[in-house]
């Protein structure tokens, strides 16, 4: 018979979901997370210390130039990591951008299998480690090509042609323009948006080369209304909507009997006060919005949050704690608590996570099943979790206990798993999540904008 205790329990993993902060930018789309383990780890513990000092001295380096490139240990357990903002972004958001890359880039698990390189892309930041100089790469096995999930809903002839079009103009001048250029172009009344630019190490003929190679891809995501390459080196991105920043100097690009035509449209100081003034007003009511929304969620709990003396933010406690180390740890927490409980279940072990207090007061198939409850109610998708009345159900044998599918640390499009001990290969709409075993390992959540 199951007792109050299962029930504060599966209480505990309800909160650690839905109380848990998160941070908001619109350029901090993620577009794909790339992870590789070439060869196993013999001293992980160096490599992980060495990973966490670099992932330190990064972040105040990309607070005063937008870029950032760190190394840190000697021999196999040499960590060099780099990290870059997109030129278009203000100072406030690629700060935004960058720590959100921080917090995402321990998903290819260097703690606990010691990964020993990952790429992580937003649509305005870029983050990479891994145990090689890389900073001058220009491409590499793992670039990948990503494309949207919509079509373009006109003439997808003149769509293609124009996108087409305007990465090979746009790849043309970043190389001129210190690897950095967005435009657009207009043709048929079609209009595309695009932005391309190579890393602040990759430049000159290395720029050239991985864009060249980006627009030999990209044309691939056409009549696709979004398309993006992620290279070692470099970035491009096409799109039926504007997504780079207002407050830069817009580069168009048009086109139109058989001439091409730079247009270079300046933003008068005017314009850009009243830019200013509109986008205060949107964050503003963006925010209100955000807290009025939490408070219709959490209700009494938010306001006690809000108000209490330990409500600290993700970077103070990152530092505090040592990035979470366990010799800074008190007690046992609930998000913690949810991701072992899942690691043990898909390993087919989760009977390791009973208390051992209670050996010989519980059977293993009860526990098991208990813990199986508890992973169904915070899957990432609200829609795949029981209701409570199913979960009374399931918890008195009166109804059968499907297996879990997403884990609820990962976005609820990223990623699905089927059953315990089983790699699987998923889609979900609109992302998708791959994992293949042996000596290589790629794992990649893909998210369009």
């Amino acid at each position: 018979m199951f007792n109050h205790n299962y029930l504060l329990l599966l209480l505990i993993i309800f909160l650690s979901i839905f109380a848990k902060p998160f941070l908001c930018d619109p350029r901090a789309t993620q577009a794909a997370l790339i992870c590789t383990n070439r060869t196993a780890v013999l001293e992980r513990q160096p490599f992980v210390t060495n990973f966490l000092a670099t992932m330190e001295a990064v972040t105040p380096l990309m607070v005063r130039q937008g870029y950032a490139a760190v190394v840190n240990g000697t021999g196999n357990t040499t960590v060099y990591t780099f990290g870059e903002c997109m030129k278009d972004l203000s100072f406030n958001d690629c700060n935004l951008c960058f720590a959100q890359c921080k917090t995402r880039i321990v998903a290819c698990f260097p703690f606990q299998q010691g990964t020993r390189g990952g790429r992580l892309f937003f649509d305005g930041c870029y983050l990479r480690y891994d145990d090689y100089n890389f900073f001058n790469e220009s491409l590499s096995s793992t670039d990948k090509t990503v494309c949207g999930t919509k079509d373009f809903g006109g003439n997808t002839t003149v769509f293609g042609a124009n996108a087409v079009e305007l990465v090979r103009n746009l790849s043309a001048q970043a190389v001129k323009n210190d690897g950095f250029f967005v435009g657009s172009v207009s043709r048929g009344n079609v209009l595309v948006y695009g932005l391309a630019q190579c890393w602040e190490f990759v430049n000159g003929s290395a720029c050239e080369k991985c864009l060249e190679n980006a627009v030999s891809r990209i044309g691939s995501c056409t009549p696709k209304e979004e398309g993006r390459v992620l290279n070692a080196g470099c970035y491009l991105r096409y799109s039926t909507q504007k997504f780079y920043n207002n407050s830069i100097t817009d580069e168009r690009i048009e086109i139109g009997g058989g001439n091409k035509t730079a247009i270079i449209a300046g933003t008068s100081s005017a314009v850009a006060l009243l830019l200013v003034v509109v986008l205060v007003v949107f964050f503003v009511n963006r925010k209100l919005v955000k807290k009025k929304r939490e408070r219709k969620l959490l209700g009494a709990l938010l306001t006690s949050v809000n108000k209490s003396k330990l409500n600290f933010c993700y970077e103070t406690l990152e530092k505090a704690t040592n990035y979470f180390h366990d010799s800074s740890k008190l007690g046992q927490g609930g998000s913690g608590s949810v991701y072992k409980v899942w690691d043990l279940y898909v390993k087919g072990i989760v009977h390791k996570a009973v208390d051992p207090v209670l050996a010989g007061n519980i059977q293993e198939e009860e526990a098991f099943q208990l813990l199986q409850i508890g992973l169904l109610c915070v899957q990432a998708s609200a829609e795949l979790r029981p209701s409570m009345s199913i979960v009374v159900k399931m918890l008195t044998n009166n109804h059968e206990i499907p297996q879990p599918t997403q884990p609820p640390f990962l976005n609820p499009t990223s990623a699905e798993i089927s059953s315990p001990t089983t790699p699987t290969t998923c889609n979900s709409k609109p992302g998708s999540y791959i994992q293949s075993q042996g000596n290589s390992t790629s794992e990649s959540w893909i998210e369009p904008r």
